[in-house]
């Protein structure tokens, strides 16, 4: 048999492997990216609101917003501390509007920030809380969305 044969033959078979992993490995990605719902929020709000954070939230909510220590036990007053907010408390049980709400006007010890952050500033904040979140956290929030 020629030689130059054989090598063809090889070289066919190793392009047809690599065109098969190609393919694989594109709807592999294809079908994960599918199974992550999309963000409401863009990168470059996340990159403002990680500033906006760090000024305005984290000396309550910590600075992983892993909230406070036994955030769950009231004080002698009754207060609780400040929930995290990383996917690990309950923030994610409420809808975006409920967040924004919460954030503008304040609830318990938490002070309201509107007239200090605009909407854009508040968005962008949650923005960086819900990219703190676990893929799957955002997306059970995201399915129970109206």
């Amino acid at each position: 048999m020629d030689p130059t044969h054989i090598m063809n033959k090889t070289q066919n078979l190793v392009i047809i492997a690599c065109l098969a992993l190609v393919a694989v490995l594109s709807t592999y990605t294809y079908l994960a990216k599918e199974k992550q719902p999309s963000r409401w929020y863009t990168a470059a709000q996340v990159t403002q609101g990680g500033g906006l954070y760090a000024d305005h939230c984290a000396a309550c909510h910590g600075t992983s917003a892993q909230g406070a220590v036994n955030w769950m036990q009231p004080d002698a007053a009754g207060v609780r501390g400040a929930p995290p907010l990383n996917g690990s408390g309950h923030a994610w049980h409420h809808s975006l509007k409920d967040l924004t709400h919460t954030v503008a006007n304040g609830r318990g010890n938490m002070p309201p920030w509107r007239g200090t952050l605009s909407e854009a500033e508040i968005a962008a904040t949650l923005a960086w809380t819900q990219n703190q979140w676990p893929a799957a956290t955002y997306k059970a929030w995201s399915e129970a969305q109206p």
